[in-house]
């Protein structure tokens, strides 16, 4: 025969699990929003009213909800994806231009300070024979 203290300490148990799981959920279906709202606030932080045309996505879940994190896809130019990947984790945030191939594994990162700084990052990916307002002629 067990013990009432077994059984109280198992339904304790119980019922703390129930309500951590609970939480976790609440937290999860609240990260996606959060993520995509403050990559957007801090776009145009960045970018100024520019940044309005940006379409976040959330990217991924993490394991810990402090840390937000999302996606705008630029585009896709010589075979190469352009995104802009935010990062948010307590006070420090993020943008970087993620230039990947499309049809192998590399990939880099830079970090994007400024709209300047994106243009300037953006001449040396084959998106630039596309964007460029001055069509061929050296910066």
């Amino acid at each position: 025969m067990t013990h009432p203290i077994m059984l109280a300490a198992a339904d304790v148990l119980a019922t703390a699990e129930e309500r951590r799981v609970a939480e976790r959920e609440s937290r999860w279906r609240s990260w996606g929003p959060k993520s995509v709202t403050a990559a957007g606030e801090y776009a145009r932080v960045v970018f100024g009213a520019e940044a309005a045309t940006l379409e976040w996505e959330v990217l991924g879940l993490l394991p810990f909800e402090g840390h937000l994190q999302a996606i705008a896809v630029l585009g896709t130019a010589g075979g190469q994806r352009l995104e802009l990947y935010y990062s948010g984790e307590g006070e420090v945030e993020r943008l970087m231009l993620r230039v990947s191939c499309a049809s192998c594994p590399s990939q880099r990162m830079q970090e994007v300070t400024s709209l300047e700084g994106l243009g300037q990052l953006l001449s040396q990916t084959p998106a630039w024979k596309v964007i460029d307002p001055r069509k061929g002629r050296d910066l």
